[in-house]
Formats: C-alpha cells, sequence, structure tokens
C-alpha cells in the first residue's frame, strides 16, 4: 500500500523532520536506485526511510529497535555533519533536509521529490565552502536515485539541483474572498478544477473537503485553514519537548485506496494520530508485522505499472507533449536563422539606386553604398538589377514576417507544451477521466471483428491519423457509418471539419480547439490536400474543398450514413497529392 502526497503533506513533514532531528549528527545516507530508497541514518539510533518506489511510496521514521530498513544501496560520505534544516517548497511535493556543520553551514542536501509516478531523491554538495545559517548555496548533484531530466530541471550528477517551483496563486499570502470568488467555475467538477489549477496548497486529498457544500463563504474559510496550517513554523526538538507544548496536529484520514496521514482532519472518517511519520510507519505495518519498507520490493517500476487506460492516456499525452516541444524547438531554429531585414533592404536600395552600373548576367558586383563605402553584392545572373533589387525587398519582407510572427508561435507551442504537462500532472493525481481521453485525442472504440461494440480484443477506431507538418492531428473518417462516428464522437466543438466540395469522400477532422482563431494556413491546407485525396475529386487536377467549426456541422433526421449539412462554410483550392497524405501518415508513425 502507498500513501499519497501533496504540497501540504511534505510541509508538515518537513516541520516533523526539523522538530524530531535538528542537530542530530548523521551516521550515514544509502540511497539504492534499484529499489528506489533512501534512508538517512542518524547517530541516536533513528532512521529517516523514504521509499520511492512507484508502487509502494511513503516516508516513515524507523526507530533503533526496527529491523534493518533493507536499503543495502551505496553509502554516501557525508562527514561529521548533522541536520541543520528541513522545508518543503512552497506549494510543491518534496523535502529538502539540509546538512551542516556546528555552526550551522550548509555543506550537503538530501532533496526527496515525493511527485507521483515521478519520485526520486538526489544528494547534493555546495561548489563552495558555507557562507554562514542564512545563506542560499548552489547546489551540485553529487548522486541521483534515478537521473533523468523533469521538464526543464536536469537531475543528473553534476547538474545545478533546482527543485521544482509552483506556477499556482496565493503561494506566501492567502487570497482576499473577492479574489477566491472571482474564479471563474461552472458546475462541480468545472469549480473543482479551477481550484486546483488557481489556488496554492490544494489537491486532490484537501480540494473535495474546502468545496463541500455550497457556501462560498465557508470554502474561503476552509481553504484560509489549510493556508495557514502551511505558514505554521518549525520549533525544534528543545521547544517540542518542552512541558506543555502541544503536540503537532496529525490525523489519518479513511480514503478508498486505504488510510491516509494527513496535518488536517478533511473530511469524514479522520482520526487522530501521534505524528505523520508514526503513523505512516504503523499503517505500513499492520498486525504489527513488518513494514513494506522492511520487505522486499521488486525492481523500480514503470511509469506504466498504474493499468492500460492510464498507460494508453500517458502516451498519448506524451506524445502530443512531444511534437509541441519539437515545433517550438524548430520554430526557434528558424527565428534564429531568420536574421535583421535591415540588410537585405539595405541593398536592395543600393541596387535601384545604381541599377545603371550592374552589367547584365553578372553574379556580383560591387557599389558603394550611401556612405561610400565599398559593398560586394551577389546576384542571381538570370535576373536584371531591378528584379535582383525586388527580391532583396522580398526577403527584407520575410524576415519582417517572421519576426513578427515566430515569438508568438514559439510561445504558444511551449504553452501547449505546458498544458500537456499539467494533463501528465492532473493523470498522476487524479487517474484516467473523460477529461484527459479528450485532450489525449478521444477515448478509443473497443469492437470484435464484427464490428459490434463490446469488450473483443480488437480496439479500433472510426479514422485513420494524419500528422500536419505544423504537428496538428488529422482525422480520416474510414466510411460512411465511420464519418458519422468521427465528426459526432471523436471530434471537439470548436474543431475544424472538412469535405471536398462536390464530391462524395471522407468527413476529415483537422484537432485545433480554440475558439477564438483559425488554424494555421499551412495544417489547413494539408487536411484540405487529405480530403481532397480520400474522395472522389483525388484525380482532379484542383479540388474545391470546404471547412467549417465542427459545431456547425449538423445532420438532418433519417438522413443516409455520412450525409450532413454544414453552415459557415469557407472554400479552398488544392491540389490532390497523396505523395503528401503519405509522409503525413509516415509522420503520425514516427510520433
Amino acid at each position: 500500500m502507498g500513501i499519497r502526497y501533496d504540497s501540504l503533506l511534505a510541509r508538515a513533514l518537513a516541520r516533523e523532520i526539523i522538530d524530531r532531528w535538528r542537530g542530530v549528527r548523521i551516521a550515514g545516507l544509502r540511497m539504492a536506485s534499484g529499489r528506489r530508497a533512501v534512508e538517512l541514518a542518524f547517530e541516536d539510533g533513528s532512521r529517516l526511510v523514504a521509499m520511492l518506489h512507484p508502487l509502494h511510496g511513503h516516508v516513515l521514521e524507523l526507530g533503533a529497535e526496527a529491523p534493518a530498513s533493507g536499503v543495502e544501496g551505496k553509502a554516501l560520505r557525508t562527514g561529521r555533519l548533522s541536520l541543520v534544516d528541513a522545508r518543503a517548497p512552497a506549494d510543491e511535493r518534496a523535502l529538502l533536509l539540509t546538512l551542516g556543520d556546528r555552526a550551522g553551514r550548509p555543506w550537503e542536501m538530501l532533496a526527496i521529490e515525493l511527485q507521483s509516478r515521478r519520485w526520486n531523491a538526489v544528494h547534493c554538495r555546495r561548489p563552495e565552502p558555507g557562507a554562514g545559517p542564512g545563506s542560499v548555496p548552489e547546489w551540485r548533484i553529487e548522486a541521483a536515485l534515478l537521473a533523468r531530466d523533469a521538464g526543464d530541471r536536469s537531475l543528473r550528477r553534476g547538474a545545478s539541483y533546482a527543485p521544482p517551483s509552483s506556477g499556482r496563486r496565493a503561494v506566501a499570502a492567502p487570497p482576499s474572498e473577492a479574489e477566491w470568488a472571482a474564479v471563474p467555475a461552472g458546475d462541480e467538477a468545472d469549480r473543482r478544477q479551477a481550484v486546483l489549477r488557481t489556488w496554492a496548497w490544494t489537491s486532490a486529498l484537501n480540494v473535495d473537503w474546502i468545496l463541500a457544500g455550497s457556501d462560498p463563504a465557508e470554502a474561503y474559510a476552509r481553504y484560509l485553514a489549510l493556508h495557514a496550517l502551511a505558514a505554521a513554523p518549525s520549533r525544534g526538538p528543545a521547544a517540542s519537548d518542552a512541558p506543555g507544548t502541544p503536540p503537532r496536529p496529525a490525523f489519518v484520514l479513511d480514503r478508498p485506496w486505504g488510510p491516509q496521514p494527513y496535518p488536517h482532519p478533511v473530511g469524514a472518517g479522520s482520526g487522530p494520530a501521534a505524528g505523520l511519520l508514526t503513523a505512516a510507519a504503523q499503517l505500513l505495518a499492520p498486525g504489527g508485522g513488518p513494514a513494506p519498507a522492511l520487505q522486499a520490493l521488486p525492481g523500480a517500476a514503470t511509469d506504466d505499472d498504474d493499468g492500460d487506460e492510464a498507460a494508453q492516456i500517458r502516451k498519448r499525452l506524451r506524445a502530443r507533449r512531444k511534437r509541441h516541444r519539437r515545433r517550438a524547438a524548430a520554430l526557434e531554429r528558424q527565428l534564429a536563422a531568420a536574421g535583421p531585414p535591415d540588410e537585405p533592404r539595405l541593398l536592395g536600395q543600393i541596387l535601384l539606386a545604381r541599377k545603371d552600373e550592374v552589367p547584365k548576367g553578372a553574379s556580383a558586383v560591387t557599389l558603394p553604398d550611401f556612405d561610400g563605402a565599398p559593398r560586394e553584392i551577389a546576384l542571381d545572373p538570370a535576373r536584371d538589377a531591378v528584379a535582383n533589387a525586388e527580391a532583396f525587398f522580398d526577403e527584407a519582407r520575410r524576415r519582417e514576417r517572421a519576426l513578427e510572427r515566430l515569438p508568438g508561435a514559439v510561445a504558444t507551442a511551449r504553452e501547449r507544451a505546458a498544458e500537456f504537462d499539467a494533463h501528465l500532472e492532473r493523470l498522476a493525481e487524479s487517474g484516467p477521466s473523460d477529461a484527459l481521453w479528450s485532450a489525449a485525442g478521444g477515448k478509443p472504440v473497443h469492437t470484435r471483428a464484427g464490428g459490434s461494440r463490446a469488450g473483443g480484443p480488437e480496439l479500433r477506431v472510426p479514422y485513420t491519423r494524419l500528422r500536419s507538418s505544423g504537428g496538428l492531428e488529422i482525422r480520416v473518417g474510414r466510411g460512411a457509418r465511420d464519418n458519422d462516428d468521427l465528426t459526432f464522437r471523436h471530434s471537439a466543438p470548436d474543431d475544424i471539419w472538412l469535405h471536398a466540395s462536390q464530391a462524395s469522400g471522407a468527413h476529415v477532422i483537422l484537432r485545433w480547439g480554440r475558439r477564438n482563431e483559425n488554424p494555421p494556413n499551412r495544417d489547413l491546407l494539408e487536411a484540405a490536400i487529405a480530403a481532397a485525396v480520400h474522395s472522389g475529386a483525388r484525380h482532379n487536377r484542383t479540388a474545391p474543398v470546404v471547412w467549417t467549426r465542427r459545431k456547425y456541422v449538423r445532420k438532418p433526421r433519417k438522413s443516409p450514413p455520412g450525409t450532413v449539412t454544414p453552415d459557415r462554410v469557407q472554400t479552398v483550392f488544392v491540389e490532390p497529392d497523396s505523395d503528401l497524405v503519405k509522409a503525413m501518415a509516415r509522420r503520425t508513425e514516427d510520433a
């Protein structure tokens, strides 16, 4: 059984760790990559154990009398250091344990990251001596439990360590009641997602408790209580052991996956606990038996251990994220290669001003510029001076357009990639859902060999996939009945619907989904070419193709399969190109 972690639980764990072990000498540190396990041993005989296996994730304390933890990995040199600080990055699921000397100067750090399906631990050292307890050190990774790249962070030996950072609102200070009420929401599910996306310290563990009932003021008050809990300071062993000091609040929640330690009683079935670390050890050792931390676990599992459905969604989301990252990188290369427009415009002006001095058929000419300095200009021998000047002006205009268009296109591609990062995070927290299937491109239809819907072994969708040169997905209906299925069950309202005009053929969907803007012209034309190739106009030199938003397509009552009535259509003329369609199909296979 595993325990689920959120930013509030991580913050409470950090306070409990520093209360328990501040100033206690470190006896040893072990990391076992194969088991995804870390053990930090103290000289008082106690141990902090983090099992970061995808199937059995938890952080707990083992006393001196407890059996060996089974973390038999490499022992890392820590020197004669003590635990001087433990904290959790604001609104993030990570524990940063700082080890320092007697003066409190930080020398080493153990970072335990508790993000679902991406659990990891890294051991860091400072390249320079500690400057004091209040300094902000730069950490270099000495060892990683699982060397990997996490977004724009590198968790590999020698890299500079940067903890995860939150992008949500109200990280440091709570919002006002007006700000809280201003977050737009629709039904209960929309409200839940809006709170999770917007406000710091919320998670799948506490959001249902926050929003329980229909009173916005009560939900705001509950959020303030959690925000205050996140801001509570640490006390240290001396203050914690002082007579009359109340214990840290700790509870055990009754959740569908099992008992869950938490620092606040969120929801029914919550009971008090002696401490979060103690509760974890007790919950993971039912009946007094050994906890899973003491049992032999299998080797490190993959991200797909949580079921076929989640694995399918994850694979599709990652593929889409990869495409947008590649698109952003390609656009950035185009932007870097575009160059300033002033140079070709100046060359064109020089040519026009001195066109009578340019010999016919010359491949290059040297002319003085407007300051009198000689300029060598490469020419097209087949063009005269005026045509070469126009070519330079065209190049200047092309560069201007690129400098206007590409920065926004790069930002859009990066934003789209970030959206899929958020979808993957939501999948890890909440599991598969219809919304995630929609983000991943739609849920596949399971059919038997005869075509009937059932739990047969064959997986079939009513369309084939293509990929435009801009990275957008194009869906082409397989037949008349499949056309209806594609149009009305496997597309979003703001996707682009296309069909060859005045010819029978496949319905084509260009996945877009943006209400207030049209797709790039190149992607639209490629989708139109696919519609022309999959129609009776495939052999024509030029074929008209109509397109509109899918929400403007309706099916008349009692009409034959594949017959629809589109509204607000526009027409583009394209040349059917089967080679281009094959290239788009190969691009899909390579994604």
